[in-house]
């Protein structure tokens, strides 16, 4: 399950205090989800363990997989039976160097081709992202051999393990991926809701 959270970054004073609203929101959905998952009266149940890389886990219940993530003006939260990252970004200039480091040859040939290159960028970079943060070991994993082909709305994915991607494109603003352990079929959803909380059944 995907829990959305959109907020103006209008209604803060500094970006400083729209992240933390942000976070902070995401944090509470995954607590009180998961209080109704365990049937649990509290949170202190739910206390945070870290793997060596920094991804964190409850310590008391295991087997639920979460992922967070944030930026400019939305949240998202996933949670799963399975191992799963998640990445949002907000479209906007892409950051030009990154793909030369990040990127393999045939993701930057296509890259270079789009009509709509801010957009492919991200597109490109948050399936890499989520696939990363699935692993759980961060940043270490060479970006480049992790390779997104996109058509469309068709994704090939090549990657090393038994992982799936769902991609979530938020009006013309914001692109979710979606990495989940285990085979499935990759795929694109096209949102145009703008509430200020929603979730997604995957």
């Amino acid at each position: 399950m995907l829990y959305f959270y959109r907020r103006s970054f209008d209604k803060d004073k500094t970006l400083s205090e729209h992240n933390k609203i942000l976070r902070q929101t995401v944090y509470d959905l995954l607590y009180n989800t998961v209080m109704k998952q365990k049937q649990l009266n509290d949170c202190s149940e739910l206390q945070f363990k870290y793997n060596k890389y920094g991804k964190p886990y409850f310590r008391l219940y295991p087997d639920v997989f979460f992922n967070i993530s944030h930026c400019r003006e939305m949240a998202v939260c996933s949670i799963d039976d399975v191992e799963n990252g998640v990445d949002i970004e907000l479209i906007r200039n892409y950051p030009v160097r990154v793909p030369e480091k990040a990127f393999s040859e045939r993701e930057k040939e296509m890259l270079a081709q789009s009509s709509r290159a801010d957009s492919m960028f991200f597109r490109i970079w948050t399936l890499k992202e989520s696939y990363v943060k699935a692993l759980g070991i961060g940043i270490s994993y060479p970006l480049n051999t992790a390779e997104f082909l996109i058509e469309n709305d068709c994704i090939s994915s090549f990657v090393s393990g038994d992982y799936h991607f769902k991609q979530i494109l938020i009006g013309e603003s914001h692109v979710c991926s979606l990495c989940l352990k285990g085979a499935g079929r990759n795929s694109v959803i096209r949102l145009k809701n703008e509430n200020e909380f929603f979730c997604l059944d995957l």
